[in-house]
């Protein structure tokens, strides 16, 4: 058994550690603009660059295409924002749209609830589900960052500790995990919730998936959850003028 692979009960673990570590910044150290700078940058490399932009956007529907460099860059970042890797988080998305709110769907808060925000994704990956990621599963980068996760991450831990000792560590890892895990699951809870808040349906589509407003800048515009799930290899998930899509931006800048 390889105890650095991406498995759930790792990420619930590092989950739960980014939390106490990151009540433990708030209790000993003083917050100021120095520190919530640290947690936006953090924030954005891991749950915007890694997550959205590259986990999903790239990876996952193959919305667009950038230098291999750069998709091997960011998906390092997707690595360090707790989700679990690569391999993993595609294989749980590609089973979110197969199976959107219905039975088998591991985001739905239909049928998962408030579950979805502890990451209790248990799916075994079907023939259909690796026949999708195909281009993903076979890659010997993505291979390693499957195998070697936890030891990424640790290492990353270190290195920061190193830099800037556990102020640094806190500040631009441990609490920008937690915001990043709780965010990505905003997204799977809120976007299929229609009459939240905020929240709206542009297409009538045989699921709840539901835009909502009031989370899409603090999700980086992945909660134009409706819109994506009508066009998923659509790299910009707003479609409306006002539907303000950061990744999009984002991806823009990058693309070829």
């Amino acid at each position: 058994m390889n105890i650095f692979a991406s498995n759930t009960l790792g990420a619930q673990v590092f989950f739960v550690i980014s939390i106490f570590l990151s009540i433990v910044g708030f209790y000993q150290f003083e917050i100021n603009f120095q520190s919530l700078g640290l947690i936006l940058i953090g924030y954005f490399l891991y749950g915007c660059l890694g997550i959205v932009v590259t986990y999903h956007r790239n990876l996952t529907h193959k919305s667009y295409t950038t230098y291999p460099f750069i998709t091997k860059f960011f998906s390092i970042l997707g690595c360090l924002g707790g989700t679990g890797s690569p391999l993993a988080w595609v294989a749980i998305h590609i089973n979110h749209h197969r199976k959107s709110d219905k039975k088998g769907d591991p985001h739905s808060p239909l049928y998962q609830g408030i579950k979805v925000f502890t990451l209790n994704y248990h799916q075994g990956v079907d023939e259909n589900t690796k026949w999708k990621m195909k281009h993903i599963i076979v890659d010997k980068f993505h291979q390693f960052l499957h195998r070697y996760y936890f030891a990424i991450i640790l290492l990353y831990g270190a290195l920061l500790y190193l830099i800037g000792g556990i102020y640094l560590m806190i500040f631009l890892h441990s609490i920008p995990v937690v915001i990043t895990i709780i965010m990505s699951n905003v997204v799977n809870y809120i976007g299929h919730k229609p009459l939240w808040l905020g929240g709206y349906r542009t297409y009538k589509l045989n699921d709840q998936s539901a835009n909502n407003w009031l989370w899409a800048i603090p999700t980086w515009g992945e909660t134009w959850h409706n819109n994506h799930h009508r066009h998923p290899r659509n790299f910009s998930c707003g479609e409306k003028w006002w539907e303000l899509d950061i990744s999009a931006l984002v991806i823009r800048l990058i693309k070829i």
